[in-house]
């Protein structure tokens, strides 16, 4: 398996590509090490060219360490959701064993920084571009979102990290890590600006969600304030996307959910080509006598009797007697590119935000009734929950049921939130601690800086605990 460039040796490549001119235009499947030079933004067929390779490089630089399959695979294990039944090369995550040798762990942060780059790469280029100022102002803005989107992983797997926003390499191979809350406020700043630049509707994508809109920027927006605790801002935001039902809405018929195009969609990736890299590491080929990943007895039987969503996304391999099941929302491995796409950001998550941030501020009908929209397409009857306790209770429920490994979000979720007995540590150290045992140390929390990337640059500290 190739080893991906280290962030640094990106930026000496991407110094020099700008110095000669572009040979070839980057296409939609563009390899990870072919860099936008400025002789792209001469006309706006090479510039939209590099933007869809933004979204492709994001999508899929490597077999296993795009953005979604990372996180989604990672972070289960990290979490209490899966474990690989089949390969041991994976058991560090289910073990919280990491080392900052790791090529999964560098291939997360590079794949990361990457995306970073190429955003910045296409902002730099777009400023001193002859193209019109509108078409400039909108492209800018869908590289922020990728920026402020890659950085949002970023802060959540790593913790600090270098803020960089430019491509030169005097200034980025010497930065040190900057303070989580330094990177998201670039983050807010990189949306709020978006946002406001975005098109409003699908009409320039041919009607596809597969490139950022206003509608995703609010969407990611949201997510954003509810991590950082702002709740009338979540709140707001949440509802600014759910108010608008002309495009989006919740699929009654949860296999449709993860379909190209879903109406549930609020942004989606293109998937490779010919095959799901989700759905070939989830979904165990016919022949295969049991799944490569394994959900965890825990979140197996945290399904409520009659949800629709276990019928729907986990699927069943029997071997030997024994039931192994396995997360089946991306079942599609191969003929995938006009099926299924990957769902970066879609509605339901905007109701949990909503009725989450409504319970922080004690609007315990309100959050009551989000949750019930959620549950009500599931097929289950209508929360009990009442109060800042019970709801709090309930919403971890949804959030782990709706989302299984998905983008990591339980896995999020559990390091944002405060214990329930004690809210002195984090969720994490409660739920982790008691399943994981004397494998769960507190500093968990973040996977360690790659090695190899302390060695290009020796102002980076490493995450404690490494």
């Amino acid at each position: 398996m190739k080893k991906q460039l280290s962030i640094y040796t990106y930026i000496l490549l991407f110094a020099g590509a700008v110095m000669t001119s572009c040979k070839k235009l980057i296409e939609i499947d563009a390899p990870a090490d072919q860099l936008v030079t400025s002789s792209v933004f001469l006309d706006t067929l090479t510039a939209d060219a590099a933007l869809l390779g933004m979204y492709s490089r994001a999508a899929n630089p490597n077999p296993g360490t795009d953005m979604a399959t990372a996180t989604s695979m990672f972070n289960s294990m990290s979490a209490d959701e899966t474990y690989c039944y089949i390969y041991n090369f994976y058991d560090d995550f289910t073990n919280n064993a990491l080392t900052p040798q790791l090529y999964y762990v560098d291939g997360l942060w590079s794949t990361l920084y990457n995306n970073i780059f190429t955003a910045n790469s296409v902002i730099t280029g777009l400023s001193d571009s002859p193209l019109p100022e509108g078409y400039k102002t909108r492209c800018t803005a869908e590289a922020k979102f990728m920026r402020a989107l890659s950085y949002f992983y970023l802060v959540n797997e790593f913790g600090a990290a270098p803020l960089v926003m430019s491509t030169d390499v005097h200034n980025t191979t010497r930065q040190p890590r900057d303070s989580v809350n330094v990177v998201y406020d670039q983050i807010e700043k990189d949306l709020t600006e978006a946002q406001q630049a975005l098109p409003a509707t699908l009409d320039l994508y041919g009607g596809k969600r597969i490139r950022a809109t206003t509608w995703a920027a609010n969407a990611l927006l949201a997510r954003v304030y509810l991590y950082r605790g702002k709740w009338q801002q979540a709140e707001n935001m949440a509802t600014t996307v759910i108010n608008n039902p002309g495009l989006f809405r919740m699929k009654e018929d949860l296999s449709q959910v993860f379909l190209a195009n879903s109406e549930e969609g609020i942004l989606q990736f293109v998937n490779g080509i010919t095959s799901s890299w989700l759905a070939n590491n989830f979904v165990p080929f016919a022949a295969s006598p049991t799944p490569k990943f394994v959900l965890k007895d825990g979140l197996y039987t945290a399904f409520e009797t009659g949800d629709k969503r276990k019928d729907n996304w986990v699927g069943i391999k029997t071997y030997g007697g024994v039931d192994y099941p396995y997360p089946a929302k991306y079942r599609y491995m191969s003929g995938v590119g006009a099926v299924e796409h990957m769902q970066v950001l879609r509605l339901s998550e905007q109701y949990l935000i909503r009725a989450e941030a409504r319970m922080r501020r004690q609007k315990f009908n309100e959050a009551a009734t989000d949750i019930n929209t959620v549950r009500a397409r599931a097929g289950l009857s209508q929360t009990t929950a009442t109060d800042a306790s019970s709801l709090t209770t309930a919403i971890e429920h949804e959030r782990r049921i709706e989302f299984f490994c998905e983008w990591g979000q339980r896995w999020l979720d559990l390091k944002r939130w405060p214990g329930v007995a004690n809210t002195s540590i984090t969720r994490a150290d409660e739920v982790l601690s008691a399943l994981k045992g004397n494998q769960w140390q507190a500093t968990d929390v973040f996977y360690p800086i790659p090695q190899s990337q302390i060695n290009a640059n020796l102002n980076l500290s490493q995450n404690p605990g490494y």
